[in-house]
């Protein structure tokens, strides 16, 4: 996936006035999110996309908009760490996929297919990548409303 554009509301990230409306949407946004991802505990599992309150995309861009315009770096680091957890959200997945940290030792397998194996395997690839893009993409937002 790709994000486009530093510029989610045809406005350049340092050219907003923190009053707008703009940035009044993306924290309303961001802040129904964070209420929502409060009662998912997604944890380390994937997800459907589906289950977000607000299309993936909107978010990814209201929180690069809120993390630009945010000073606090304690702050800033938090909305970056909630942010990236939009990377366990997955286009068409179906039912979620529980991931459990296990031991040293670990648990005894459980059987599961090949086909689970490859589609698991499938997906967390593309969590990884997202992963990536969704740090690049926030960094280069904060970057740009410093200049």
């Amino acid at each position: 996936m790709t994000y486009g554009s530093l510029s989610p509301f045809n406005e350049t990230w340092f050219r907003y006035n923190p009053d707008t409306e703009t940035l009044k949407a993306a924290r309303d946004l961001v802040d129904q999110y964070l209420v929502f991802a409060e009662g998912a505990q997604v944890g380390n599992d994937i997800v459907d996309e589906i289950e977000l309150p607000v299309p993936k995309p909107v978010l990814i861009k209201s929180f690069g908009l809120v993390i630009a315009a945010e000073h606090r770096p304690q702050i800033r680091t938090l909305l970056v760490n909630a942010g990236m957890v939009l990377a366990q959200y997955c286009d068409d997945l179906g039912p979620r996929i529980r991931l459990k940290p296990t031991t040293p030792h670990g648990r005894p397998p459980a059987a599961q297919s090949r086909e689970f194996e490859r589609r698991l395997e499938k997906k967390l690839a593309a969590v990884a990548t997202e992963r990536i893009n969704l740090s690049v993409f926030y960094r280069r937002a904060f970057i740009e409303a410093m200049h």
